[in-house]
């Protein structure tokens, strides 16, 4: 195992020698051309650099980034606390750590429009809405969260702090007011590396910014900065605002895909609460007070300039200023010559302020920038795609019309072909130097000799490389995890690649070139065409796979104790990922007397993408109040493979694999079901609460637009409206009425957790308020309170006690009716602490002769997590649209 001052100085590497952008997603038409050009010569004006803290994604104030990016130029880092983990999703099925990887990507596609060079993430994991800033500390622990922040600073050195929190109660949620509170304290300790000296052993060193800000002040407040993204750009062509909305549409599984632009002034205020320089008590900008001219380095870091360096400083000043006046929108690659010449005075710089680690660091930088500028003034590109070994290229005419080659996800033992494109869009000449391909460790590649022809007008320079990937080549897996949703804090399994959105890509393409005597490297990630027809080709990534994916469902499940038949359907899925041929067996491992039918299955792949799905229905001889496991494996090639994983895939974001154990987690539970229950359900977002319906033994149908608009309703036992339901179903408002005909007419309908898209004064039966910050009850331990003892649905067909409360994970509800008509009656009562009893979260009214139930409550948490007493009280819900039996009889 590598040391951690190892890890940390491999993390340090790759902050220093390269912030190349890791954001994979969508691509921007401003960051191309003379636009691009301009905006990267931007960056070689200053020295500025600041850090964005929020906690998660959606929070940061993205006008205000993109001006201080793609207006003034400065290095730009976003540290965002936690993934958005326990947020709802709107594109998919996915929940918890799914949810983070989403959400991670969602922020990378929306930085990229802010202009964020680095994205940073602590080790925190989103635990649900918090009203309480000391139950986001009990939760994380203060000095965890301390800790990764100041690593961070020290690793991202950045001039200036600006908080998107200001640490209090205005702050409102728990982890902003974190988010908040720590930036302060951070600045205050990040310098001394008296410190966590942990991380100064390690190879960090201690950093301490110029100042720090607060966001979320008001114009009549004591505010020091007043910032406008109101303002227009012409190189982007619309308000630096709005051209950060466009970026925040992408953040789609939180409901901000709703793009609204706006026209004219846009201020925000900032204060200071924190400095180590002289500055104005009003100030312009954030960097007031500091020297950010690159002839200033040494004054602003208070160093002393080693001999020759400072005549450097002023010639790399220099030349930037001769680039920008030679510079032409029709001939952008007129500023590259004396780019080329500011990168070599630059390099001589670097030589001599070796033992001087801030100037080193900075400088290191600023060669990053003058490559991007002579890189995008010149219009060179690179292109690297793998594609399957031995590949044969069209030639002729054919050429024109041959499909191109098309891979999935690399398997270990695999040969994998590299091509590479290196291109010249300008009439300048440059002459290619080499081109490499740099593999992480797991795989090898070759190293091709290239020609060094100049090349200009587009002509292209390509070559080919071999790269093998070993049999123990690492998977795909995030570079972080946690065995249970109850951890707040992830285990981190590559120490190197710390705080990083995602680990470093496996292969990446580099290659040099030299224009004026003056060599320029140019990056590539190394990626895979996808077919995605009639829309042409996706660009993925290029990661590697387990040979045999086992990927089963459910994850959790439960077995009434009750029933007279105890079993379980286990649905296992195969997917196949190697090019050749695999075969093998695929069984179930099981508590002792239980068994599968069938007792085992074979399988057989020929090629890559395969997949083959299996039903097995498992028995159980005996099933008591505990927990069971039952275990998938597929054994091919003498290899046991006993892992599945989900692929996180939507449109716009990087495809990234979230792997789990083929493992189904059973538990017995005491509860009585009523039998051949037919349930409708309208999916709302994504749940898993129909499956969880399906395991007490009823029918579930889901019902789509023609089912809600014809369907005969009357067939169902009971109706649920899934979470989030009236937000995102627009059929499920147009046939509203039809389901409460239906409650009218004897029916029993269970509206779950919604937010304000669902207006009970017009779509419930009697009114009531849900409004845009309806309550909510985060802490999953709150104290419940049974309002109806003597209601129906306490005692039948389960006796509901404060037992069925305990146990409860991630949160007890949310969206609780403020006001309900007196026809409702709340069941229940909860509260955070410090909160006054929240009495709308359960509200049930008798509507003719059926029964109308709002239910915001986290069903949708518990049943995937087999929580027992939920399983209880969803059983009592379905069973209020039959009648109750006659006192002495029992359900079955």
């Amino acid at each position: 195992m590598k040391s951690l001052k190892t890890c940390l100085a491999a993390a340090l590497v790759v902050a220093l020698s390269s912030r190349q952008s890791v954001l994979a997603g969508v691509d921007i038409p401003q960051d191309h051309g003379a636009s691009g050009a301009w905006q990267k010569m931007l960056k070689l004006r200053t020295t500025a650099s600041a850090m964005h803290t929020t906690a998660h994604p959606d929070d940061e104030h993205g006008g205000v980034l993109s001006q201080l990016s793609r207006g003034e130029g400065a290095v730009l880092s976003l540290l965002t606390l936690n993934r958005g983990e326990s947020g709802d999703n709107a594109i998919g099925p996915e929940l918890f750590d799914g949810v983070g990887l989403i959400r991670t990507e969602e922020l990378l596609d929306a930085d990229r429009y802010y202009g964020v060079d680095r994205q940073f993430f602590t080790t925190v994991i989103d635990y649900g809405f918090s009203k309480r800033l000391d139950e986001a500390l009990e939760k994380w622990g203060k000095e965890n969260v301390l800790r990764d922040v100041v690593r961070i600073i020290r690793m991202d050195r950045p001039f200036v702090l600006i908080a998107r929190f200001q640490g209090n109660q205005r702050d409102g949620h728990g982890n902003h007011q974190t988010a908040g509170l720590i930036t302060q304290e951070a600045f205050k300790v990040a310098g001394d590396p008296k410190v966590f000296p942990d991380q100064i052993a390690a190879g960090l060193h201690a950093w301490q910014p110029f100042k720090v800000y607060m966001g979320g002040m008001r114009t009549d407040e004591d505010w020091t900065v007043k910032v406008d993204p109101g303002q227009y750009s012409p190189w982007l062509g619309d308000t630096y605002a709005n051209f950060s909305r466009t970026g925040l549409a992408f953040q789609r599984s939180q409901n901000s895909g709703r793009l609204t632009l706006r026209a004219g002034s846009e201020p925000g205020y900032y204060k200071r609460i924190g400095s180590v320089i002289d500055a104005p008590a009003k100030e312009k900008g954030f960097f007031d007070g500091i020297d950010i001219t690159i002839p200033g380095l040494f004054k602003t870091l208070h160093h002393e300039p080693p001999a020759g360096v400072q005549d450097l400083l002023v010639a790399m000043d220099r030349e930037v200023q001769a680039a920008f006046a030679a510079f032409r929108m029709d001939d952008p690659a007129a500023a590259a010559p004396a780019l080329a010449r500011g990168l070599e005075a630059t390099r001589k710089a670097v030589d001599l302020v070796k033992d001087d680690f801030d100037a080193t660091f900075i400088l290191r930088a600023k060669l990053r920038q003058f490559m991007e500028a002579i890189n995008a003034s010149l219009g060179v590109t690179l292109t690297a795609v793998a594609q399957p070994a031995g590949v044969q290229e069209p030639t002729g005419l054919s050429a024109m019309f041959a499909p191109a080659p098309t891979m999935g996800p690399a398997v270990p033992g695999q040969t994998v072909e590299v091509k590479a494109l290196l291109s010249n869009g300008s009439g300048m000449e440059i002459t290619p130097v080499s081109m490499t391909l740099d593999a992480r460790p797991g795989a090898s590649a070759d190293a091709p000799t290239v020609a060094k022809t100049p090349i200009k007008d587009g002509t292209p320079l390509s070559a080919r490389f071999t790269l093998k990937i070993a049999n123990d080549a690492p998977i795909a897996r995030p570079y972080f995890s946690r065995s249970s949703i109850n951890e707040t804090r992830y285990q981190i399994v590559e120490e190197s690649q710390i705080h990083r959105p995602a680990a470093a890509p496996m292969a990446t393409v580099v290659a040099r070139y030299a224009i004026g005597g003056v060599e320029v490297t140019i990056r590539e990630t190394v990626r895979r065409r996808e077919p995605n027809l009639p829309f042409g080709y996706e660009s993925r990534e290029l990661m590697v796979l387990p040979r045999v994916g086992v990927t089963v469902a459910p994850a959790a499940a439960i077995i009434p104790t009750s029933a007279a038949v105890k079993r379980l359907k286990v649905e296992v899925d195969l997917v196949h990922n190697a090019m050749d041929a695999t075969s093998g067996n695929l069984a179930l491992k099981m508590p002792a007397g239980w068994t599968s039918a069938p007792a085992s299955a074979p399988f057989s792949f020929a090629r890559d993408g395969e997949k083959r799905h299996f039903t097995f229905e498992v028995t159980a001889a005996k099933v008591a109040d505990e927990s069971y496991t039952i275990q998938a494996v597929a054994t091919a090639g003498g290899n046991d493979f006993a892992e599945g994983y989900d692929t996180i895939e939507h449109r716009d974001l990087e495809t990234r694999y979230l792997f789990r154990p083929s493992t189904v987690s059973v538990r017995g539970v005491d509860v009585k079901v009523l039998p051949n229950l037919k349930v409708g359900y309208v999916m709302g977002v994504g749940d898993r609460v129909p499956e969880g319906i399906a395991q007490l033994g009823a029918r579930v149908t889901l019902l789509d637009a023609a089912a809600l608009a014809t369907a005969n309703l009357s067939q169902f036992d009971a109706i649920v409206t899934g979470t989030r339901a009236y937000g995102v179903r627009e059929d499920l408002k147009t046939h509203n009425q039809r389901l409460l005909d239906y409650v009218k007419a004897g029916g029993n309908m269970i509206v779950l957790y919604n937010t304000q898209e669902f207006t009970p004064r017009t779509l419930a039966p009697f009114p009531a308020d849900l409004p845009q910050r309806a309550e909510e009850v985060s802490e999953e331990d709150s104290p419940v309170t049974i309002l109806a003892a003597d209601n129906r649905v306490f005692r039948y067909p389960n006796k509901i006690t404060l037992k069925d409360f305990d146990s409860w994970v991630e949160q007890r509800g949310s969206k609780f009716f403020t006001e309900w008509d007196k026809a409702y009656t709340p069941m229940i009562s909860t509260f955070d602490k410090g909160q006054a009893p929240q009495e709308g979260g359960w509200v049930t009214a008798q509507c003719g002769k059926g029964s109308y139930t709002y239910f915001a409550y986290a069903m949708h948490r518990q049943l995937p997590y087999g929580v027992s007493g939920a399983f209880r009280l969803m059983s009592n819900l379905l069973a209020l649209g039959k009648p109750e039996p006659m006192a002495g009889k029992a359900a079955r």
